[in-house]
């Protein structure tokens, strides 16, 4: 590990690694046991080739064997390497196979953006992916077992904290992957 470490680009080491935990933590508190066995994850990271370039890898896997908690502990993955000169940003997605046997996105989320990094607290990244999912205040205070008020407290918080004058514009932001600070 410390060798494929050493491979990863060093700007995207800590963004790579937050993407990692947060589909994790996604995965433990928001599947459920029975649908992390239709899950499927993606990410993304920069990885030094044999000519010293540094290329986009996109990892995709799919967990096969879990521990005794359904947390994956095994998968298979299918990487697929891109050009050097493509500029991406570090993302991580969770599908679930839906009725029709496709993969629907439950989860996304860009770790190259400076808002994950701009003093955003991790209640604050929870609402803010509720958001971004169209979950309500209602919504989001019963996923997070918190009040609505408590739910709007952290709204008002997160648009003062980013300069940004409605909720309507983050999500709008981060939808269209932008980076906003």
């Amino acid at each position: 590990m410390k060798y494929f470490w050493s491979l990863i680009h060093p700007d995207d080491i800590e963004a790579w690694l937050s993407a990692l935990n947060h589909l994790m933590e996604f995965t433990l508190s928001e599947i459920t046991a029975t649908q992390r066995e239709t899950a499927n994850y993606t990410w993304n990271y920069r990885l030094k080739n044999a000519k010293g370039d540094y290329v986009n890898v996109i990892q995709n896997t799919t967990p096969l064997a879990f521990d005794s908690d359904m947390k994956p502990i095994i998968g298979l993955a299918h990487y697929t390497v891109l050009s050097d000169k493509i500029k991406m940003p570090i993302t991580a997605t969770a599908k679930l196979l839906n009725n029709n046997n496709e993969y629907e996105t439950i989860y996304y989320n860009n770790f190259s953006q400076k808002l994950l990094n701009s003093g955003i607290s991790n209640r604050e990244r929870d609402i803010i992916r509720l958001l971004v999912l169209n979950y309500s205040s209602k919504a989001i205070s019963s996923k997070l077992n918190i009040s609505p008020h408590t739910v709007d407290t952290h709204r008002r918080n997160i648009l003062k904290k980013l300069n940004i004058s409605s909720t309507g514009e983050l999500i709008g932001m981060l939808k269209m992957n932008k980076t906003i600070l």
